[in-house]
């Protein structure tokens, strides 16, 4: 009888811990960016949970309450951080202008919940991107950087089992 294939998560598991919030190409991404750029940095942040979400309201239970607001917040995928600056950073596998509205809120918001501290950086990680994307992004204040990404650790796993 022979070993069933592992699935995405199976083969991921440890890293979809360290970057819960990120899809399984996203991490392979976003890994051969940090072999590239982590020692730039002090530190870095994943899954940052920044604005202040869905409250549903006094009528349901504290615990819900927090759960349902933390689960509506948005999540930033990265921050880096060297001194006092902090850089923030969305990993996508292509690039799109919903990537770009992404950053830009971030920036917005981080900068309500941080008014004291320098305007963030923003980065757009990707394997690859769309056409017009570059000016778009560059006229926002966004650097794209794309890195070569293997992904042939995701060929031959076996899709996720759907309910």
């Amino acid at each position: 009888m022979s070993t069933p294939r592992p699935t995405v998560a199976q083969l991921l598991q440890s890293e979809r811990f360290s970057y819960p919030g990120l899809l399984p190409r996203e991490i392979l991404v976003l890994k051969s960016w940090l072999r590239l750029h982590e020692a730039e940095y002090d530190r870095f942040d994943y899954n940052i949970r920044i604005g202040t979400g869905f409250d549903p309201g006094p009528t349901v239970s504290d615990s819900m309450r927090q759960m349902a607001i933390a689960n509506s917040q948005k999540r930033i995928d990265a921050a880096a951080f060297k001194g006092n600056e902090v850089t923030l950073i969305e990993v996508k596998d292509r690039v799109g202008f919903s990537a770009i509205g992404q950053l830009i809120g971030y920036m917005h918001m981080w900068q309500a919940d941080h008014p004291n501290d320098p305007a963030p950086k923003l980065i757009l990680v990707a394997n690859r991107t769309q056409a017009d994307i570059s000016l778009v992004a560059s006229r926002a204040g966004i650097e794209i950087q794309l890195v070569e990404v293997d992904f042939s650790p995701l060929a031959g796993v076996r899709p996720a089992r759907s309910r």
